[in-house]
């Protein structure tokens, strides 16, 4: 196994783009190697008109080589996400094999259609899960941690969400050096 952690974050059209740009910036800027992964050749444009052309695409990628799946949300995206059987396939096996899947705003919507919240503590975008649902434990709070799956509300929460990927796969002084330079505000 690789001493760099991998992260895959597949990305479709409608893709909400504050999420993917901050998440793949801060786990590069951990030192993690992130993958975008387009379902198809081609540019992927997102929900707010950022056009990207992803690292790779789907049919390239060996999935067994990442340490963590990041689902990034806009409504969107995450409808064409749910439409990539392969994809769903990978989620399904991570599951089972307890495999770090992280998703945050309306991500974490594909997994509970998916059947892969089962008595998980989460949470998501407001309106995208159901609060009083006996398949899994809503919270409202910005990052959710329950073993192997991380999720986060949205947008706002990004870089909370992402600075903890970071320090779940590289630990507590990785993620301090991280943050640091970022100059957040701590009030």
């Amino acid at each position: 196994m690789s001493s760099v952690k991998q992260v895959l974050i597949p990305v479709a059209a409608g893709f909400e783009d504050m999420e993917v740009v901050i998440c793949s910036d801060i786990l590069r800027r951990a030192g993690c190697r992130v993958v975008l992964v387009g379902l198809a050749p081609g540019p992927v444009t997102g929900g707010r008109g950022l056009s990207l052309l992803p690292d790779q695409i789907w049919e390239h990628i060996h999935e067994t080589d990442y340490d963590l799946i990041l689902l990034p949300g806009g409504m969107g995206g995450v409808e064409n996400l749910e439409k990539h059987t392969p994809l769903l396939t990978l989620l399904q096996q991570r599951t089972r094999r307890g495999g770090l899947i992280a998703a945050l705003c309306a991500a974490p919507g594909l997994l509970a259609r998916q059947q892969l919240l089962d008595n998980r503590h989460v949470t998501a975008y407001p309106g995208v899960l159901d609060p009083f649902s006996r398949q899994y434990h809503y919270e409202t709070s910005a990052v959710v941690v329950d073993g192997p799956l991380i999720t986060s509300r949205g947008p706002g929460t990004a870089m909370d969400f992402a600075l903890t990927l970071v320090e779940l796969l590289l630990g507590p002084e990785k993620r301090q050096e991280t943050e640091i330079p970022l100059q957040r505000s701590s009030s």
